[in-house]
């Protein structure tokens, strides 16, 4: 419901700042380039999303005595329930906190002190004040479990900032296409490795 209208603002008021979509627009206006730089914003928030997922798992695995015992297990939603989720907070969140709310913090900046282009002060500002509220929004799910110790708490919204950092870089500087890529790539990591090895 709210993921429309978050890919419709943010689409349009990208177009003014040079965020949105351009991407999708060249390659459905066949730009010439346009699979090449895919291939390589694939490639780049590929690896970069791996590298920090192998860090964020064998973090969660040093942490696992300090976390509450009613947080389940990496991988407990099976291969192909992983994949799934994986798919779909990629897709989902990207639109929603890159494309959406990233895009429109970042509009609202540029034009309230009349800027003509984002500069990199204000990018990173936004990018880490939606970093934090990406890792409070996976708060409800954390208590859902019943898991709400504060090492827990902090352990999720800090997890969150630092692939959140990496998902609105990779937006930033390259396209939406990356940033879901990036965040796919972690995701795989978290909830699809841990239930092939189990």
């Amino acid at each position: 419901m709210t993921t429309i209208p978050a890919a419709g603002l943010g689409i349009w008021l990208g177009r003014g700042i040079g965020l949105g979509t351009p991407r999708l627009s060249d390659l459905m206006n066949k730009k010439s380039d346009t699979l090449k730089l895919l291939q390589q914003d694939a490639r780049l928030a590929s690896i970069l999303g791996l590298v920090i997922g192998a860090m964020l798992l064998v973090l969660r695995i040093v942490t696992a005595d300090f976390l509450p015992p009613e947080l389940p297990n990496l991988g407990h939603r099976g291969v192909l329930g992983g994949l799934l989720v994986s798919i779909g907070a990629a897709v989902g969140e990207e639109v929603w906190f890159r494309l959406g709310l990233m895009t429109l913090l970042l509009w609202l900046v540029t034009r309230l002190f009349g800027h003509e282009e984002i500069r990199p002060s204000v990018a990173w500002t936004i990018i880490i004040l939606v970093s934090f509220g990406f890792g409070l929004a996976h708060l409800p799910q954390l208590l859902s479990y019943g898991a709400g110790s504060p090492f827990a708490i902090w352990g999720t919204i800090l997890g969150n900032v630092m692939v959140g950092v990496l998902y609105g870089w990779c937006y930033w500087k390259r396209s939406l296409f990356a940033a879901i890529v990036a965040h796919f790539s972690v995701d795989i990591l978290l909830h699809v490795l841990p239930a092939v090895v189990s």
